[in-house]
């Protein structure tokens, strides 16, 4: 895999650490990068590092105004949405903004894993007795195994289970479900730039032996499950191709291996459908290549199964019988 060369930012219009280590003509492109993106909210195409020379003071400036009346409202609004009963982890006294916690050190009871499962999985909560019990051993053991770093002042019990839970659902089916080449999982507020092989803004990535994922896009995943869109499933899924193709072969579940070569030949002719006009079942994102493809399938497989089988049914049962699920 390759070193992990992402350079973080909170989301909040402050500079992303590591910038100082970058030459001037890409501090200048990350500092562009970050004013685009609080300005109007799109994602910036990529940027020529000869563009805006001389701009970082003024950058710097709309940034401190912004993020002064942008913080406020994040603020307010991480405060009253989404959980609304005891949803801090334990307390952690650093004087480090980043908060690290070893998942074999969350202790979590079973009411708070099922109070948790049961509110935002509508995955798990169709799951009978036998599997939820299953679900809940294996995800015990995922998150004891990851330590989780969180970008913010503060972290959610959600957090870890959450996205722990989107590697279990992925892996329900195969023996192998652990990911012993990742040792992190970093969660930001909200985006992060990167920097290689390009500058851009990402909602989540994998990168070195990290997972990294912005948690307000992680988040609408869970709670808009049919919509195809899932970043927690999409990066799991870029997660679970390196454990099983790029290490040592015992680390790899044999089924998955010996079935992804089905998926990959019914992959290629629906890769070049959807490049023609009235094909739309995937996104741009997924057609830049066969890695993202690949992902976004996992994305559809899981939330729009009726969907991929009635379009591309050799596609979708090579699916099923690559993660041996199969939820139509």
């Amino acid at each position: 895999m390759p070193q992990d060369t992402t350079i973080y930012w909170n989301g909040k219009g402050q500079l992303p650490a590591l910038i100082d280590s970058l030459p001037l003509e890409q501090q200048q492109v990350v500092l562009n990068a970050i004013h685009q993106k609080i300005r109007d909210g799109i994602e910036p195409a990529p940027l020529s590092p000869f563009l805006f020379f001389g701009a970082i003071i003024i950058i710097i400036s709309l940034l401190v105004i912004f993020s002064n009346n942008k913080n406020r409202k994040r603020e307010d609004e991480n405060n009253t949405a989404v959980f609304d009963t005891d949803p801090c982890l334990p307390e952690e006294p650093t004087s480090n903004p980043v908060l690290s916690y070893p998942g074999n050190k969350l202790d979590f009871s079973l009411p708070v894993l099922l109070g948790i499962l049961k509110k935002h999985s509508v995955y798990f909560s169709a799951l009978n007795p036998f599997e939820k019990d299953k679900f809940i051993e294996r995800l015990k053991k995922f998150i004891a195994a990851i330590t989780f770093v969180i970008h913010d002042k503060s972290g959610f019990k959600e957090m870890p289970v959450l996205i722990s839970a989107a590697a279990i659902q992925l892996t329900f089916g195969l023996e192998k479900y652990l990911l012993p080449d990742f040792d992190y999982i970093h969660i930001f507020p909200e985006e992060f730039i990167g920097v290689h092989p390009s500058i851009r803004v990402l909602e989540g990535n994998v990168s070195g032996n990290t997972i990294n994922l912005s948690w307000k896009h992680f988040l609408e995943g869970f709670q808009y499950p049919d919509d195809g869109q899932n970043v927690g499933l999409h990066e799991m899924a870029h997660a679970y191709y390196y454990q099983f193709f790029e290490t040592s072969q015992y680390q790899s579940d044999s089924s998955f291996v010996t079935g992804f070569p089905a998926f990959n030949n019914y992959g290629n002719k629906v890769f070049e459908q959807e490049a023609k006009p009235g094909f739309d079942l995937y996104s741009d994102y997924a057609l830049r290549n066969f890695q993202e493809f690949w992902a976004e399938s996992i994305e559809i497989f899981f939330e729009k199964p009726a969907v991929m089988k009635a379009q591309y049914p050799d596609l979708y049962s090579s699916v099923c019988t690559l993660l041996n699920q199969y939820p139509v």
